[in-house]
């Protein structure tokens, strides 16, 4: 077996490959559960492209070296891909496994202090699963997409065999349902109102992606992880796009589309949104484009570019769910956005949570200082919305507001 940096099994501290990963597990598993660590070197595409191959799979073998001098007797290395990697355990319990993993990374972490600048440093990020040979595999790859989206990354999933094949069973009957509606149609816009506070009304809707199935209405949560892993999420975006501009094209509202990383990195979206708008003769400026608030910006300034195009165009920014993930508040200035919408997990509770409180409040005396509107979520009730007022927040939106209805004649 030879990989992307044309190391051999021998080079790989007497790693072994896939098939023998699997041929082990299932001998192991006769007699008891395997434990399998499962860790992936960070950005790895991203170091190929800024050093060369030799400099990168030198620092690969260095870091693969210091796994081998630290990896418990009765153990095994297996490479599953390019910067992905297996460790099975036997005769260790998990409590050892977890406080294994997290030496690991610091040891990682204390290289990154020894290493030239000239050669990449590496992150780990660890998955960590229990069971027999048919599910432990499978189940160490979802630990390590829970791992990918935490702070300390690393991710033990305490989770039976059974019920993990209920899992996996589960998403794929959704995959089937997701890849049904996307080729039918049925993945459609449902409209929320948003209210303005100063002139008491109803002046624009959030355009939100509803699948329709069996008479039943799934939210996003449901469904867009499925599809985002299954290819759909560029058809759905291009369709909410174009039915919604179907309905706002025979009234004067505001409307809202929800933008992902990939679609604001994408100039075909920029062009399709054009596109539309010269199709339904709507005006750019009714049209807010709201970005996801953890999108990443990069170093290539592509997505400040891009946000910059659809200004020129007349387009309105909003930031998404603002206040919670990856909140930066230079960037309201760098963007020059129009609007943050006031992540709900803050608003729904100013009326109990003094913290969540301050939050909403600091954040709309600062919008308010650079010129920014604010649209506070989830105002679920009659004294949230009296608390938003006080604030002098501009818009409210939530079920005390309104719910997100299929037609505006609803």
């Amino acid at each position: 077996m030879t990989n992307k940096c044309g190391i051999t099994k021998l080079d790989l501290y007497e790693s072994e490959d896939r098939q023998a990963l699997l041929d082990y597990i299932e001998a192991l598993t006769k007699n008891h559960e395997a434990i399998v660590l499962l860790f992936e070197l960070e950005d790895l595409d991203k170091w190929f492209a800024i050093y060369s191959p030799d400099i990168v799979c030198h620092s690969i073998q260095g870091l693969l070296s210091i796994i081998g001098d630290v990896i418990p007797k009765d153990s095994h290395l297996f490479q599953i891909s390019d910067g992905t990697y297996s460790i099975i355990f036997s005769n260790v319990d998990i409590d050892k496994v977890i406080e294994f993993a997290h030496t690991l990374r610091s040891l990682i972490a204390e290289r990154k202090n020894r290493i030239s600048l000239n050669e990449p440093d590496f992150g780990l990020c660890i998955g960590i699963a229990k069971g027999s040979s048919k599910d432990v595999v499978p189940k160490s790859f979802s630990a390590l997409k829970y791992a990918k989206k935490i702070l300390s990354k690393v991710y033990f999933l305490d989770i039976g065999d059974d019920e993990f094949q209920k899992h996996q069973q589960d998403n794929i009957e959704l995959s089937k349902i997701v890849k049904d509606a996307a080729y039918k149609g049925n993945i459609i816009p449902f409209y929320q109102p948003i209210y303005d506070n100063r002139l008491q009304k109803i002046t624009k809707y959030e355009c939100l992606s509803r699948l329709i199935y069996n008479d039943k209405i799934l939210q996003p949560f449901d469904f867009l992880y499925i599809a985002r892993q299954m290819g759909f999420m560029r058809s759905i975006t291009y369709s909410v796009i174009n039915n919604s501009f179907k309905i706002f094209k025979d009234n004067n509202f505001e409307f809202s589309i929800n933008i992902t990383e990939e679609d604001i990195r994408d100039s075909n979206v920029l062009d399709y949104l054009s596109n539309r708008c010269k199709k339904y003769h709507i005006d750019p400026s009714r049209i807010i484009i709201e970005l996801l608030e953890d999108i990443e910006f990069g170093d290539d300034n592509l997505v400040v570019n891009n946000i910059n195009i659809l200004k020129n165009m007349g387009f309105k920014i909003a930031i998404d769910d603002f206040g919670y993930a990856n909140s930066n508040f230079g960037r309201l200035i760098k963007m020059q956005i129009d609007y943050v919408k006031i992540d709900g997990r803050f608003v729904k509770n100013i009326d109990t949570d003094p913290i969540s409180y301050k939050i909403v409040k600091s954040i709309s005396m600062f919008a308010k200082s650079v010129d920014v509107k604010c649209i506070a979520e989830y105002v679920h009730s009659e004294a949230i919305h009296s608390l938003i007022l006080s604030f002098g927040i501009e818009f409210s939106q939530g079920y005390y507001i309104g719910k997100a209805v299929s037609s505006l004649n609803n």
